[in-house]
């Protein structure tokens, strides 16, 4: 290590603490609004936490001191508290932040919930609505990124699917599109068949329920979209399909204002006119930008959120650093409109 970065690192400790990252975030963002994004929330000490893709995973202890954080320098709010300033009823407060959770994980029922509700906290989850009916334990999806640790795999489940060559971009995304387009059955099988033994690592349900969904209690927790199997939509066959899907879901579910992020942050221009389209009024891209609420320009653009590891951008030995924090969020440059 040089030694240019623990004289940073003490630099960035000593104005957080004395203060003036907190009163320059103050001053700068306080016209801005922040969207966090979150997945998973587990105990460290959980069998499943062990599983699970460590990038989108926070520990619980580490989840708890990033809302410290949270509370101490932002004002949480609502989906509807959005939804009102929007339209002129009421001005949201300084510094504003909306939590976000994506797919559908019950942890955040079981885990994230609980730890907002105990702070007052609002938050939104984005929904796959396909999760709610699947029949097996493992989501697919948690499946295939276990299959694509395996050295080799990437290679292997191309030329699985039928591919002669590696598809540009993400391979993980090619091939969630490629399983997403299949009947939940198929798509098990498939993965038995070329990726053996990956479902049954998990005996215990991932995702939520729609009972679950529909017991929650009324305004705590929004529910968005996150379309409907979670497929890439830059690479759906039938991405209208997907949203309408989306959209009948959060109608089951009695949700007044409609939201929606984008699966696995893959979007364009065109697919956001059409999620418009479909009856989304607040749509979410995982582009790390803020978002400057000095104005609300007609149609809302899609908005950013940041996506918040627990490593080392963010956590000093091993735990949470405000300091780090501070830096990370602060600083994210404000979207053009």
């Amino acid at each position: 290590m040089s030694i240019a970065a623990p004289l940073k690192d003490g630099l960035r400790t000593m104005l957080y603490r004395c203060g003036a990252l907190g009163a320059w975030h103050r001053s700068r963002n306080r016209r801005a609004l922040t969207v966090l994004m979150f997945h998973r929330v587990l105990p460290a000490d959980d069998p499943a936490f062990a599983l699970a893709e460590r990038e989108f995973t926070f520990t619980l202890g580490g989840f708890r001191r990033t809302l410290d954080f949270v509370q101490r320098h932002y004002s949480v709010v609502s989906l509807g508290d959005l939804q009102a300033a929007c339209q002129k009823q009421r001005p949201l407060p300084p510094n504003p932040m909306l939590i976000t959770f994506d797919d559908g994980w019950r942890d955040t029922l079981t885990h994230a919930a609980p730890e907002l509700a105990r702070r007052g906290l609002p938050a939104v989850l984005f929904l796959a609505s396909d999760v709610v009916a699947l029949d097996s334990p493992r989501w697919w999806q948690d499946a295939l990124v276990a299959a694509l640790e395996e050295p080799g795999a990437s290679a292997r489940l191309c030329a699985a699917a039928g591919w002669t060559e590696t598809p540009q971009g993400s391979v993980s995304q090619a091939l969630a599109a490629h399983l997403g387009a299949m009947p939940e059955a198929e798509r098990c099988t498939w993965l038995e068949q070329h990726a053996p033994g990956v479902l049954g690592q998990v005996a215990e349900r991932q995702m939520v329920t729609l009972g679950e969904l529909k017991a929650l209690e009324a305004g705590r927790l929004a529910i968005g979209g996150h379309g409907h199997t979670h497929s890439p939509l830059t690479l759906s066959p039938d991405p209208e399909a997907e949203l309408q899907a989306s959209q009948h879901m959060l109608g089951e579910l009695n949700q007044p204002v409609r939201s929606m992020s984008f699966p696995h942050g893959a979007w364009s221009g065109e697919l956001a006119a059409a999620a418009r389209k479909s009856g989304f009024e607040w749509i979410f891209t995982s582009d790390a930008v803020l978002a400057d609420i000095s104005r609300w320009p007609n149609p809302l653009p899609a908005l950013g959120r940041i996506h918040v590891p627990e490593n080392a951008w963010t956590c000093r030995a091993g735990d949470i650093d405000p300091a780090r924090l501070a830096t990370f969020l602060f600083f994210r440059p404000l979207q053009s409109y």
